[in-house]
């Protein structure tokens, strides 16, 4: 009598078993490839904004981009903010310094409304529920520092102190970069601009992409965690030299810079 030819139950199991064995071992490697992936794409988004910000400071005076607008009335392209409605829709509720008519004025910059918005999201950034303080707000994952609203691109300082959770350190000065979500950038309101008590954001593994002073990308990362959660410094955390040489922490606080048109490029006066 002729054998049937085909799998016996025994050997279907092992091969099962074999294939979750595999997966098992390769679904780590996937996953990180994937996180180093998105971290790279998120590295690119931000170079392209600073290489953005820095074209439009050559052709506004060496004025770099603002985190706000100041006031509906402005009619100076460096004293809009650097992102507007191209990205926003008339219905979220923004911050009152922000207008909902204006577009960004960093837009030409980044290749017109159907490119622009991309830049401005993290793909390492889940979407969150708005106003949530969870996960993105489904809009723009940067904020700039608002501190260096109009500052002139040769007064801004190459280095920064913080103190990431192992004692204070020197690094890079901050210009643009990823907020917590927790913090204005997703709750109550929404923000474009990084200020006082916002906490700079670590959803990368505990890390936060950041675009410098200096134009590069670099990685600033959280060595201390609160109930699980990964924390970076606050923006008051961080102190720089002034163009005077007086090393100031990088809020608003005390600052004039949103009260009236003479605040406007605080930064380089002091």
């Amino acid at each position: 009598m002729k054998r049937r030819s085909g799998f016996t139950l025994v050997e279907l199991l092992v091969v099962i078993a074999i294939i979750a064995i595999l997966m098992m071992l390769i679904a780590p490697q996937i996953g990180s490839a994937l996180s180093k992936a998105r971290d790279t794409a998120c590295k690119s988004n931000m170079k392209q904004i600073l290489t953005a910000a820095a074209a439009f400071a050559t052709d506004n005076n060496g004025v770099l981009a603002s985190a706000w607008s100041r006031g509906s009335s402005s009619s100076n392209a460096w004293q809009m903010c650097f992102v507007g409605k191209e990205a926003i829709p008339d219905d979220v509720t923004l911050n009152s310094e922000w207008p909902k008519n204006k577009y960004g004025s960093l837009l030409s910059y980044v290749g017109g409304g159907q490119i622009g918005p991309r830049l401005y999201r993290c793909p390492g950034l889940r979407r969150g529920l708005l106003y949530s303080g969870n996960g993105s707000n489904g809009y723009f994952d940067y904020v700039m520092y608002e501190i260096f609203a109009g500052a002139k691109q040769t007064y801004m300082p190459a280095r920064a102190t913080a103190n990431f959770g192992a004692g204070v350190e020197s690094v890079p000065c901050p210009w643009l970069t990823e907020e917590d979500p927790s913090e204005y950038l997703n709750r109550t309101y929404i923000q474009p601009f990084h200020l006082s008590t916002d906490r700079m954001g670590a959803w990368h593994s505990g890390r936060a992409n950041v675009g410098t002073a200096d134009g590069s990308v670099v990685a600033f990362t959280a060595k201390t965690r609160t109930k699980g959660v990964w924390r970076n410094p606050r923006a008051l955390d961080f102190r720089a030299r002034t163009p005077k040489g007086t090393e100031i922490a990088l809020n608003t606080e005390g600052t004039p810079l949103r009260s009236d048109d003479n605040a406007w490029g605080w930064w380089n006066r002091q």
